[in-house]
């Protein structure tokens, strides 16, 4: 396994520029690029994939990979439209790359066999595309892609075109083979909750350029701008006057590093409801095992998120008004 690094990558086309000055995946990571459709992040994988050309260097380890031909680069690629060879069966789609580089008859049929049973699928090694459920053609292709050993894995929003329920399904899956095989893997989609699940991880991308990189929960918790903050799920932020280093909404008062005017930020999930009259209750929607209630304090609109155990009321009887208190949060960029 390699890390993976990009140095002073730009390309520009169409009034389209995408910009990475650095970017770093270590060994045996699962680095995801998030964003929004058009911001470049499969133009950024197909740029380590050798499918497209960019200034500046890729670099596999300590090796410059960036004049080598995709085929030269010994990276497996999964798409999001799988491409299997519908006329083969699984095993020689499967075993198609393995073909290619002429290994032995022998060697050949144990690779198959180990990666079919990693991906569970062994059994159908005879059936052919037509005959598989689309999670099952996507662990094929996924199969294909790892039986080579590559260095390094790119996954192209690989569960994009399947049904919400086999998409988290797999996307557990994916994880846990990344885990097994410890491959240096870079994973694309625009789903937040499915970057959140699998990486190790996360870059943010907006209009070409990366935002932020980091874990998932530090990016969720304490993202660098607003971007960030509400692309990675439901945010509060608002704006407010500090004063001897606290900002008060309210009754609400947040510690925070400098007077003037901030910008405070946290999730719904912070905000812990109680009995009280700090804020007007405007609305609220009844999920599973949850609600969500809609606030009002001094004109401003909050979101809180709380498991229905620990409402302090029935939740056949929201009251008019509640306390709040918020446990976590922090201030972003104006």
């Amino acid at each position: 396994m390699v890390k993976v690094a990009l140095k002073g990558i730009r390309l520009s086309r169409e009034g389209f520029t995408l910009s990475i000055p650095e970017l770093e995946v270590g060994d045996g990571e699962l680095l995801t690029l998030l964003g929004p459709s058009g911001c470049g992040k499969t133009t950024t994988l197909r740029i380590i994939a050798g499918l497209e050309k960019a200034k500046g260097r890729v670099f596999f380890g300590d090796e410059d990979v960036t004049e080598k031909e995709p085929y030269e680069r010994n990276i497996g690629i999964v798409f999001q439209d799988y491409a299997l060879f519908p006329h083969m069966t699984v095993f020689d789609n499967v075993a198609f790359g393995l073909k290619l580089r002429k290994l032995p008859r022998a060697e050949i049929e144990r690779r198959v066999r180990e990666v079919l049973e990693l991906v569970g699928l062994e059994g159908m090694e005879k059936r052919y595309p037509e005959q598989l459920s689309g999670g099952q053609q996507q662990r094929v292709a996924l199969a294909r892609a790892l039986v080579i050993e590559p260095s390094v894995l790119l996954l192209d929003e690989p569960l994009s075109n399947l049904d919400a329920k086999i998409r988290e399904r797999l996307r557990g899956e994916v994880k846990r083979i990344q885990r097994e095989t410890g491959t240096t893997t870079i994973y694309v989609t625009h789903d937040q909750e499915e970057a959140m699940a699998i990486s190790d991880r996360i870059a943010v991308m907006k209009d070409g350029r990366i935002l932020q990189v980091g874990k998932p929960l530090e990016l969720y918790y304490n993202p660098g701008n607003e971007f960030v903050a509400r692309f990675l799920g439901t945010a509060n932020i608002f704006e407010l006057n500090a004063k001897d280093g606290r900002a008060c909404l309210g009754s609400l008062c947040f510690e925070v590093p400098q007077g003037g005017r901030v910008k405070v930020f946290f999730r719904p999930e912070s905000v812990v409801v109680e009995n009280g009259d700090d804020a007007e209750v405007l609305g609220w929607e009844l999920l599973p095992g949850r609600m969500r209630l809609f606030l009002g304090i001094e004109g401003i609109k909050i979101t809180a998120e709380r498991p229905l155990p620990e409402l302090p009321f029935d939740p056949g009887s929201v009251p008019k008004k509640v306390g709040v208190r918020v446990v976590k949060y922090s201030t972003i960029s104006l």
